[in-house]
Order: C-alpha cells, then structure tokens, then sequence
C-alpha cells in the first residue's frame, strides 16, 4: 500500500516537474490546422489592422490570435514567416487565411487548402494597444511587434539594396527571412529585420 502511494507520488512529482518545465522553458508549442489562402479581390482593401491588403506580403487571417502576432507556417515542408494583420478565415475549421505571397511561396495555391503547421514567433508588445500599423515611408506597412520590422520590396529593388538601405546585411536578410533563393525576391513581397 505504502509502495503504491510512494509511486503514485513519484508519478505525480514527474508529471508536475515536466509540466513547469514546459512552461518555463518559453518553447512555442507547434499547432496544427486547416489553411486557405486569399488574394484576388482584396488587394488594397483595409484589413482589420487598419493596413491594406498586400496580396504578396506574408500576412494572414486569424479569428483569434492578436494582430501583430508573428507565425512560422509550414506546409509540406516549406516555412515562411507571417504577421496576422487581419480577421478570418470565415469558413469552418479553418485556422488560418494566408495571404497569397505566403500560400505560393509555401506551395499552397495549387491546392487552395491544406493542413499546416504552425508556430507563434512572437506576440506584439504588451506595450503597444494591439496592433497598430503605420506607413514607413519607403519601407512599407509595419506591425509594432517585439524585434522585428518589416519593409516590402518594390520595383527594382535588390536584396543587396534593401539590406544597404535598412543598415543590415544581405546575409542577415536571407537568414531571418528563411529565403532559399535571395535572388528571387519580388515586388510586393514583405521582408522582415
């Protein structure tokens, strides 16, 4: 009997220990859902963060993660990174609407739905009211978000150029941005720093 409680006690210790550790550790847990992706129609279109919609930034549509949160989607395993500046998807057992940049260049166009993988990067700073979003001249839409920036390519623009003109290197462009190729960057397209 005594042993019995001893190891029901142990169990229970172990269980706990795991779960704080969990906790403390801050690792983001990965989650797993239905995706679709939008575009046609909606470029230019106020999103629920008040910022047009860039058909080719890496933007998605959540019912309930704050705006300004930051994602990796996986799908099939391609990842980009995402900032949810929007609301949706409005069809049942969708997690997440993408934007059309961030569905192509995981290859979920072809499809129009698939089951992803998804991760929180980081949720905006608990300083700021929500998301809030602002011009930034040149630079495009940014969401006030801990450590990150955004800027979105525009015509003729380099990778060389845009890490010059952000005061960062190419290099650090293609790491934090994941990009496999950082000669295929394109207009409309949204890099972070």
């Amino acid at each position: 009997m005594l042993l019995r409680f001893r190891v029901a006690q142990l169990l229970a210790m172990t269980a706990l220990s795991f779960g704080l550790l969990m906790v403390w550790s801050g690792q983001a847990r990965a989650e797993r859902g239905l995706a679709s992706w939008y575009g046609p129609g909606f470029y230019g279109k106020t999103t629920a963060s008040g910022a047009p919609y860039n058909a080719y930034g890496y933007t998605a549509a959540s019912k309930t993660l704050p705006l300004g949160t930051r994602l990796l989607v996986t799908y099939r395993g391609n990842s980009v990174p995402v900032t949810v500046n929007d609301r949706g998807p409005y069809v049942a057992g969708r997690v997440l609407d993408l934007s059309q940049g961030a569905a192509q260049d995981i290859g979920l166009t072809r499809q129009g739905v698939g089951y992803i993988n998804y991760r929180v990067l980081s949720y905006p700073s608990s300083s700021s009211p929500g998301y809030q979003s602002g011009y930034q001249g040149s630079g495009g839409y940014s969401p006030t978000t801990p450590n990150s920036r955004t800027y979105v390519v525009r015509p003729g623009d380099t990778l060389t150029s845009i890490a010059g003109s952000l005061g960062v290197s190419a290099g650090y462009l293609v790491r934090y941005n994941g990009l496999a190729n950082p000669d295929a960057i394109r207009s409309g397209q949204t890099l972070y720093y």
